[in-house]
């Protein structure tokens, strides 16, 4: 756990391999996945306040580099980045999540998670070792808490694609076959 919700923390976080899941608990005390990281990205309470409205917890095989707000600029330097960069970052990360909020309010779940998993595929897809395209490291019950699904209907729609050679998956890959068929699904 890199920190909880509702605790204080000033931490900023790089992602140089690996995921990181982004949970929200809700007032029950329930989690629900709203967000995967994964290389290049950013994030972390000191990045926009030290109160931290998510929590976020590390894969295993993650690793970061941590920085408080007052050594920033040493981290982007020694990243070889620019605070241009991290904007740019950022401003990604809200616009993919705006169209993902619009979506859940506005498609069908098939759309939904396919235009999840195409998102997936291109901002955090790493080289698949099972010899595919590329693969994402993310379970069938976390994908289908981020595309607001149930697991059984999104496990349902998963096989379909993967008996029309659009994704393979493992337990915990999914693997990307055929790009042009996922981005058509994504379209409705």
């Amino acid at each position: 756990m890199l920190f909880r919700q509702g605790v204080t923390s000033r931490n900023i976080y790089f992602i140089h391999a690996g995921y990181v899941l982004i949970h929200k608990v809700d007032f029950n005390g329930n989690r629900g996945l709203v967000d995967l990281y994964g290389p290049g990205s950013w994030f972390g309470p000191g990045l926009g306040g030290n109160s931290q409205e998510i929590e976020a917890i590390a894969k295993i095989g993650c690793e970061l580099e941590v920085a408080f707000p007052e050594n920033l600029n040493n981290l982007l330097h020694s990243l070889s980045q620019t605070q241009q960069d991290l904007i740019e970052h950022l401003a990604n990360r809200e616009s993919l999540l705006q169209q993902r909020i619009f979506q859940h309010i506005t498609a069908p779940l098939a759309v939904r998670l396919a235009s999840l998993l195409s998102q997936l595929f291109h901002f955090r897809g790493q080289p698949c070792a099972h010899g595919h395209e590329l693969d994402v490291k993310l379970s069938q019950s976390e994908l289908a808490a981020m595309a607001g699904g149930s697991r059984q209907t999104v496990s349902q729609l998963l096989s379909t694609w993967k008996h029309k050679g659009i994704i393979d998956y493992t337990r915990q890959h999914i693997c990307l076959l055929n790009k042009g068929a996922l981005e058509g699904l994504a379209q409705g």
